[in-house]
């Protein structure tokens, strides 16, 4: 299978179609293809069935669900640009299959690349076995693949993704303990401000000390108030890092990908 089917006026057609989705403003994140609006897949198509892309532009089905999820995964103001982007970047008449061994190739390197400053045992195991599933699929892009060598390099991505596991949950484990932290912190200072104020209360013997009482539980409960606030603002700081980082993912995934097809 050859892209736009070896085909110029194919190339031009789903370009053309695209381009004036986007002059109507109907170029949208979140909707796959509703009353001639939606995504990148929708407005290319006119439809959402991945599974027309073969049929109609000569892309593989992978790559047309690849292409899906980084559309909506960049910026909602990225998303447009990266669809005409795409679509021109890929040249007529070309096997798209390799991009995928290219991609993974591009992925693992950067994992790779994470990895270089840290000197920990396991992390050296998780390099050795990046660079098996790098050997490998670039066995793949010359057809040298061997059924011992993919034996291996699915050892290896085993391996590799336990270690990545077991990173992971170290990570958010120490996340939700901070989170448990400010949550406890939060409830004894609002434990300690009720008790404050009904301590107040009890000694209440002059309307001076009952004045600086009131205020000293006030007080407290403003402690409690801050702290309940900041252990939402750092939850809410950790969702938008989460955030961020799988943006910044899906356009490093952008790049790569364009890069790939431009280069062919």
């Amino acid at each position: 299978m050859l892209s736009y089917h070896n085909d110029p006026a194919v190339k031009l057609k789903y370009q053309a179609r695209f381009e004036a989705h986007r002059k109507a403003d109907d170029v949208i994140q979140g909707t796959g293809y509703d009353n001639g609006r939606g995504c990148f897949v929708g407005c290319t198509l006119n439809k959402y069935d991945h599974s027309r892309f073969p049929v109609e532009l000569g892309w593989p089905e992978w790559l047309a669900r690849l292409a899906d999820s980084i559309f909506e995964g960049i910026p909602k103001s990225e998303a447009p640009q990266f669809g005409t982007d795409l679509l021109d970047a890929v040249q007529i008449g070309k096997d798209l299959e390799p991009v995928k061994w290219h991609l993974a190739i591009a992925r693992h390197k950067v994992q790779i690349e994470r990895l270089k400053d840290n000197s920990e045992p396991y992390a050296e195991q998780v390099r050795n076995a990046l660079q098996g599933v790098i050997a490998y699929c670039q066995s793949e892009l010359t057809n040298t693949t061997t059924e011992e060598m993919a034996e291996s390099a699915a050892r290896s991505a085993a391996r590799s993704a336990r270690s990545a596991a077991a990173a992971e949950s170290a990570a958010e484990s120490a996340a939700e303990s901070a989170a448990e932290s400010a949550a406890w912190s939060a409830a004894r200072s609002a434990r300690s401000a009720a008790e404050s104020a009904a301590w107040s209360a009890r000694s209440a013997w002059s309307a001076a000390e009952s004045a600086w009482s009131a205020r000293s539980a006030a007080e407290s409960a403003w402690s409690a108030r801050s702290a309940a606030e900041s252990a939402r603002a750092a939850a809410s700081a950790e969702s938008a890092a989460r955030s961020a980082a799988e943006s910044a993912a899906w356009q490093f995934e952008r790049d790569t990908l364009l890069t790939i097809l431009r280069e062919m």
